[in-house]
């Protein structure tokens, strides 16, 4: 009577050690593990507020192993990739790259890892802003005047990127504008080569307001008149005064070139062999792109006899 319950139990281990077999047969032909490449975005920890990571890669390639529904259902954000900078220090590093992952699902490969990257010192210094044009006035206005601000922006970022900003620009469209007027502007960082710079650079403030005024581009202008004497009066007499009539000429044309000129000179007026009051004709040089009230005037040279 004893040895029925034991051979009952016998058959009973027996059988459950096979339904095992049985479900692990029947499980990895219908849930075979299979195995994926994913792009995971790597996470910075722990970096320092006085540094800057550079050339760490955006994200890392990881290859994982699990049953075939749970890979199927797998997301990227079920994965967490990041990499510890606790404690480094300026200059070029390595770190290795730590994985958090479901528990059903084991890493095979993660690459790169680990990483060489660079750490540099976050410093700030100012570079000057510069204001520039674009598109024109109308043709009978020009801008006279610019004014902006702040002459300079204090720039932030990693050392070595910073060595390469040489100023702020703003841009402003001037295209058929005529009236004076303010307006915000966002600057542009660039390079030496006046190419922008990349990323990774603040600048405080990072816009600023400009003004622009307007004023016609031909404008008049009252100058004296002043004679261009050459040659040599007779040997008895002696130049007493040379006066011009009139004394004084407007001129007009573009202010740029206008607001240069302080006087207008006469060709060349010879005194040879006078020995006495002449009035005579005196022609005025004339200056490309400034027009002249009057070509001519009259030029009153008065002697005196020497003893």
């Amino acid at each position: 009577m004893d040895r029925l319950p034991k051979k009952n139990m016998t058959a009973k281990i027996i059988a459950l050690i096979c339904a095992i077999i049985l479900w692990i047969f029947v499980m990895n032909e219908q849930n075979p593990p299979v195995e994926i490449n994913m792009e995971i975005p790597l996470e910075v920890r722990n970096l320092s507020s006085t540094v800057v990571a550079v050339d760490v890669p955006d994200s890392i390639r990881i290859r994982v192993r699990g049953p075939r529904t749970v890979i199927a259902g797998l997301a990227k954000q079920d994965i967490k990739t990041y990499v510890d900078l606790k404690g480094l220090s300026e200059g070029v590093n390595t770190a290795k790259v730590h994985t958090t992952i479901p528990t059903s699902i084991e890493v095979v490969e993660v690459s790169p890892d680990p990483i060489t990257f660079h750490l540099d010192s976050i410093v700030s210094r100012q570079v000057p802003v510069e204001v520039k044009l674009s598109g024109a006035p109308p043709a009978d206005i020009i801008v006279d005047k610019i004014t902006y601000s702040s002459q300079n922006v204090v720039v932030v970022g990693p050392k070595g990127l910073l060595e390469t900003a040489a100023k702020a620009v703003a841009y402003v469209d001037v295209a058929g504008k005529s009236a004076d007027f303010t307006l915000g502007v966002p600057l542009k960082l660039l390079d030496h080569n006046g190419k922008g710079v990349e990323e990774g650079l603040q600048m405080k403030p990072n816009s600023m307001y400009v003004s622009l005024f307007f004023v016609p581009s031909v404008v008049k202008k009252t100058v004296d008149i002043k004679p261009n004497i050459t040659g040599q009066l007779a040997k008895d007499v002696a130049l007493k005064q040379i006066l011009t009539n009139p004394n004084k000429i407007e001129i007009s044309g573009n202010r740029q070139i206008i607001d240069k000129i302080d006087a207008v000179y006469t060709e060349p007026i010879s005194l040879d062999g006078i020995d006495k009051d002449v009035e005579v004709e005196g022609k005025l040089q004339v200056r490309e792109g400034v027009t002249y009230s009057r070509n001519t005037i009259k030029v009153n040279i008065t002697v005196i006899k020497q003893q």
